[in-house]
C-alpha cells in the first residue's frame, strides 16, 4: 500500500496530543497558538475551523502505507479577499522525520492552494534554528523575505522567525 495524502479527521487529533511531548516541541510546531500541555479541547476548538462551509484553515495529514499518520500540515490563514494563505504548523512525528515528508505534505498544500483554491500568495514562518525545514521550503521554491527578531520567547531564550513567502507564478 502506498503513503497518501489527505484531509485530517477529528479521530487523528489524539495522536497529535502524543507528539507534543514537551512544550519546546509544542512551540516549535505551533508557535503561541496552543498551551503546554496539549489537551483534546483545544484541539477540538482548533479542529472546529476545518469544518465551517467556508474555512480559514485546512490541515492535511501523511499517512504511510499502513495506514499510520507520519505528519501534519496546515493551509491557514486563508483570505479568500487577498487570496492569500499561509502554510503552517508542519509536524512530523518524530519516528519519520529526515524521510522527506514534509516536503510531500507541503507540495500538496501548495497544490491545494494555489491550484483548487486559486491563492496567489503563501507564506510561512520558520525559527531560523530549523535548519531542516528551511532546507525543505527553499527547495520547494519559498523566497526568504526576512527575520521577525526575538518573535518567539521560550524560558529565556527569545528565537528569531524567517519569513518566506511564494507566489503563484513562482509555484513549480
Amino acid at each position: 500500500m502506498n503513503p497518501n495524502i489527505c484531509r485530517l479527521e477529528r479521530s487523528d487529533l489524539l495522536t497529535l496530543i502524543s507528539w507534543a511531548e514537551d512544550e519546546k516541541t509544542l512551540i516549535q510546531w505551533c508557535g503561541p497558538v496552543f498551551d503546554f500541555p496539549l489537551t483534546l479541547q483545544q484541539l477540538d476548538v482548533y479542529f472546529s475551523e476545518t469544518e465551517k462551509d467556508l474555512p480559514a484553515r485546512y490541515v492535511y495529514k501523511y499517512e504511510t502505507g499502513d495506514g499510520k499518520m507520519a505528519g501534519v500540515c496546515e493551509l491557514g490563514n486563508i483570505d479568500r479577499r487577498n487570496e492569500a494563505g499561509s502554510v503552517c504548523r508542519v509536524f512530523v512525528d518524530k519516528e519519520f522525520r529526515g524521510k522527506g515528508i514534509a516536503k510531500e505534505l507541503v507540495s500538496e498544500v501548495l497544490k491545494f492552494g494555489f491550484g483548487t483554491l486559486l491563492l496567489n500568495r503563501i507564506d510561512l514562518n520558520v525559527y531560523t534554528f530549523n535548519a531542516g525545514a528551511i532546507k525543505c521550503y527553499e527547495e520547494l521554491g519559498f523566497v526568504k523575505e526576512g527575520v521577525k527578531r526575538k518573535s518567539t520567547k521560550f524560558g529565556n531564550e527569545y528565537w528569531d522567525c524567517c519569513i518566506y513567502s511564494m507566489l503563484k507564478e513562482e509555484w513549480k
